[in-house]
């Protein structure tokens, strides 16, 4: 089975000519990549060709597909004649200079990447202790994601009114409070 490995949305330098898509073949044959094409999010497709040996690792880079990969909520799709057969996308900001790498090569199954020190054609090497501990990266699952104006004001607004609602929770079922505040003899009804 083909499957996205790894990919460097981000690199050090140009992306023009440093980005770059990596395919693993984890079965026991070669497969031919007629009618394979990558594809980014936002659509734009590259055909694939040659062949991927059992075990092997093909890089494709982008001066060869032309595929720009965005540094942002970017995602990168691999298909057979119009099949989707592997997915890999990220929300948030890729981190310079690292790569997206699947974690579990073993079996290459599951939809779990993290960054990574980039290894175009050869096998990811995840460092338990910078990456997979701290950062461990679900499928479709923000790493980074930065707030925006309106959800940062959003969740004032919902901190607020959530400790107002818990003062007066607590004011009307504690008649000295209620005295206290309010000198009154009697619990708020």
């Amino acid at each position: 089975m083909i499957f996205i490995n790894e990919w460097l949305p981000n690199p050090m330098g140009t992306d023009a000519t440093n980005e770059w898509v990596e395919l693993w073949n984890n079965g026991p044959g070669a497969v031919s990549l007629t009618g394979w094409s990558l594809a980014t999010k936002s659509g734009a497709k590259a055909k694939l060709s040659g062949e991927i040996g059992a075990g092997e690792y093909r890089v494709f880079w982008r001066k060869d597909t032309k595929l720009a990969l965005k540094n942002t909520n970017e995602g990168v799709a691999l298909y057979d004649s119009g099949r989707l057969v592997d997915q890999s996308s990220f929300l948030g900001s890729a981190q310079e200079g690292k790569s997206f790498a699947r974690i579990d090569q073993s079996q290459g199954l599951g939809q779990r990447f993290t960054w990574s020190d980039p290894t175009p054609g050869a096998v990811n090497k995840i460092s338990l202790d910078m990456n997979v501990a701290k950062n461990e990266y679900p499928f479709n699952q923000p790493l980074n994601r930065q707030l925006g104006n309106t959800e940062f004001i959003g969740l004032l607004i919902g901190v607020a009114l959530a400790l107002t609602a818990l003062i007066i929770f607590v004011v009307k079922k504690n008649e000295n409070l209620s005295k206290l505040l309010f000198g009154r003899d009697e619990i708020i009804r």
